[in-house]
């Protein structure tokens, strides 16, 4: 699976479910895609029998369904080349290659990649992507954003022991209910320090300087984490021969693209058209998971047959 977001665990699950081992490839350190990454906060209304749902509780779900399966995901990675080989295919990420017998496209809108940052000054430790919380245990780390995934972060940091600063240019930040209960809490006992609204106006060797409209303020920290949302990277992709229309892929019912074994769905599949929905990635990743299942293994029909007469993991 290239893409570990919605549609790609769906996808991930049938193919589970008849009986392959899968691997998910996914930019983002995190499964969900667009859903943990942009708005894991939002409340979402056109999900399959409930009516009302987080997204995050969506991922959530998607993860525990597909669990029993023992998928192996590979974080951090972007889909670059695609080689065919006597056996089927190579994916080639900026870390490895991996072999598959049959491949399926699930990459959304692209590879979510951090936004730049334009900086002034230099700190020797400056990164855009939320840090292992174990790694800076006992270390001051300065966050700057308001997305949901730097309150996230923030929250993840302070209970490993990392001594937390949070800033933002705006006075609110986005995140569940809960989330932002616990962050108000932390600030108020003093476990967490929060400069908002604030401008970060440019880092030294021992931190970063905040513009709050007053006397600049200097915050000290070994270790700087500007999170500022993420911007969707097709040009990988677009390098493989799928016959692009635009940004789409062209692909049959099956959703079968024109390479054998390529098979494509969600919000790349030129099939949905501008129906960038949840039910249909899914509709689309249950018909490319269950022909996917027969491409590699002829014996075994497209048609998947009712879950309910299964046994489970």
């Amino acid at each position: 699976m290239i893409g570990a977001g919605p549609v790609g665990l769906h996808a991930a699950f049938y193919a589970g479910l008849r009986g392959l081992s899968v691997r998910l490839l996914e930019a983002q350190p995190e499964i969900g895609g667009q859903l943990s990454a942009l708005y894991p906060d939002k409340v979402v209304y056109d999900w399959p029998g409930l009516p009302a749902i987080r997204a995050a509780e969506i991922v959530a779900a998607l993860a525990a369904q597909l669990a029993p399966f023992n998928p192996e995901f590979r974080f951090g990675e972007v889909a670059q080349q695609l080689t065919q080989t006597p056996q089927g295919w190579t994916v080639t990420t900026q870390k490895d290659s991996y072999p598959a017998r049959a491949l399926i496209v699930a990459a959304g809108l692209g590879a979510l990649l951090p936004r730049g940052v334009q900086l002034s000054g230099v700190h020797p430790d400056v990164r855009t992507l939320p840090p292992d919380p174990q790694t800076l245990e006992g270390q001051r780390v300065l966050i700057v954003g308001g997305v949901p995934q730097a309150v996230e972060a923030a929250l993840k940091l302070s209970a490993s022991g990392a001594r937390v600063s949070l800033t933002h240019r705006r006075a609110l930040f986005r995140g569940s209910p809960a989330q932002l209960a616990q962050l108000q809490s932390l600030r108020e006992s003093g476990q967490l320090h929060i400069y908002a609204p604030a401008e970060l106006s440019r880092l030294d060797a021992t931190g970063a300087w905040l513009d709050r409209g007053d006397e600049p303020q200097h915050v000290a920290a070994a270790t700087v984490v500007v999170l500022n949302g993420h911007l969707p990277e097709l040009t990988p992709l677009q390098s493989w021969p799928l016959g692009w229309q635009g940004e789409y892929i062209p692909a049959d019912a099956a959703q079968r693209t024109v390479l054998p074994g390529v098979f494509v769905a969600g919000d790349l599949s030129l099939a949905g058209g501008d129906f960038k929905l949840l039910s249909v990635g899914l509709a689309q990743a249950a018909l490319a998971a269950n022909h996917a299942v027969h491409f590699v293994r002829p014996d075994q029909k497209a048609k998947p047959g009712h879950s309910s007469d299964r046994r489970l993991p």
